[in-house]
């Protein structure tokens, strides 16, 4: 008979849609789990499509240094901008190796590389110790001496913080800071979602960002005790514990794989760490 898998029994509550939740639901999948995929949040274009398009352009004309990428989510939207500009004629090219390839990329971890090395872009660097905004400037190198101007492109969600920005700024460089996509609520959650949620029916909840725990609490509901809380990363981690979720699970490395492969390890660990208890954290 095969293996059940380590994760068998469990129904997981996965926050995004899209490839994302429909790849993370079949790793569930693959380790006996059950996946409950609830889009709390969406992407959307920026407002200003223009300002990411000329940002682009003139960094495909030689005008930055360096790209800097802090999520697949940018990937997606920066390669989604290109046969765009190439059919203008604007860009070379319609891949990022084509368009970008003289520019040297900067990638804040493990998944946002695999997603830049699958458009053909190489990467110079990702950070060896924390794999966040924070790790990244701390491992970023001061422009050359010489004129510039030295200019960082910085595509990013709308919901980014000033990290990178104010962080290479006294570093030195001029930064190119462009929204390059919008987070925006996904369709309302069917309610017997939240009374699952709540009522201790879901065994662990995965959080990707900031925005997925506040529409969690906001939107579905404050999961019961027991349940496995797991944030892919810190500033993730700092966003729930505000919120007042108790935190079980961050990986060293901010990727799904990641992610699963800690929660597994946690189930191994914790046999008996299930959810079922059916008390709302906040009434502990």
């Amino acid at each position: 008979a095969p293996h059940p898998g380590p994760l068998a029994g469990w129904r997981v509550l996965v926050p995004r849609g899209g490839p994302w939740g429909r790849r993370v639901a079949r790793m569930l999948s693959e380790r006996g789990a059950e996946p409950v995929v609830v889009p709390l949040i969406e992407f959307a274009p920026p407002q200003d499509v223009a300002a990411l398009d000329g940002a682009l352009v003139r960094a495909a004309g030689g005008g930055h240094t360096w790209v800097v990428v802090t999520s697949a989510t940018t990937v997606g939207a920066v390669t989604g901008r290109l046969p765009h500009l190439h059919a203008q004629g604007l860009t070379s090219g319609d891949r990022w190796g084509e368009v970008l390839g003289g520019v040297r990329v900067a990638a804040v971890g493990p998944g946002t590389t695999r997603a830049l090395t699958e458009t053909g872009a190489r990467v110079d660097l990702e950070p060896s110790g924390e794999r966040s905004a924070r790790g990244l400037v701390a491992e970023f190198p001061r422009p050359p001496r010489g004129p510039g101007p030295w200019r960082v492109l910085h595509p990013r969600s709308d919901l980014a913080d000033a990290t990178l920005r104010t962080g290479l700024t006294a570093l030195g460089w001029e930064v190119d800071d462009v929204v390059a996509y919008r987070t925006v609520p996904g369709p309302p959650p069917p309610p017997q979602v939240g009374s699952d949620l709540t009522g201790g029916r879901v065994d662990a909840v995965l959080l990707t960002s900031a925005s997925t725990v506040t529409h969690l609490v906001q939107r579905v509901g404050v999961p019961a005790a027991g349940t496995v809380v797991c944030c892919i990363g810190p500033r993730t981690r700092e966003a729930a514990v505000d919120a007042g979720l108790g935190v079980d699970v961050v990986p060293g490395a901010a990727s799904a794989e990641e992610l699963l492969d800690a929660l597994t390890a946690h189930a191994l660990d914790n046999p008996r760490h299930r959810a079922g208890a059916g008390t709302p954290m906040g009434e502990r």
